[in-house]
């Protein structure tokens, strides 16, 4: 379970399947609110993404720069440029700065706009009992 809920790819494609079903179940009932119950989902999922560095127990850490290379070694491209393999803890803290610092925000955003406006659209849709 850990792994899924650690996994980017996972939660950005929970996050869309989840907001494709709330649009497909707002269009079969004539109600968008069920797309506004969905994007509390949304949300939740984007939680999730926020937390991953605790989830997975490593804390993004500071940025070092080489002297020789003016690259973080957190930084692929600096073991890349070494011809070495890259870590396993710096793919790990790539990872968990995307998910904190765009797929997070981003996933909460949306899902705190559908939540708050989707019922909104019925009027436009002609939804409205």
């Amino acid at each position: 379970m850990k792994s899924l809920l650690t996994s980017n790819k996972f939660m950005l494609s929970i996050t869309a399947l989840t907001f494709i079903a709330g649009s497909a179940l707002s269009l079969y009932f004539r109600d968008f609110d069920w797309l506004s119950r969905f994007g509390a989902l949304v949300i939740c999922w984007g939680i999730i993404l926020l937390a991953r560095p605790n989830i997975t127990g490593n804390e993004i850490g500071f940025h070092v720069i080489a002297h020789d290379s003016e690259l973080s070694l957190d930084d692929p491209a600096y073991y890349k440029q070494k011809g070495e393999s890259v870590p396993d803890y710096v793919i790990d803290n790539v990872l968990s700065r995307r998910a904190t610092g765009i797929y997070g925000p981003i996933v909460c955003f949306l899902g705190t706009l559908t939540n708050g406006f989707a019922n909104l659209l019925n009027g436009a849709a002609g939804f409205i009992p």
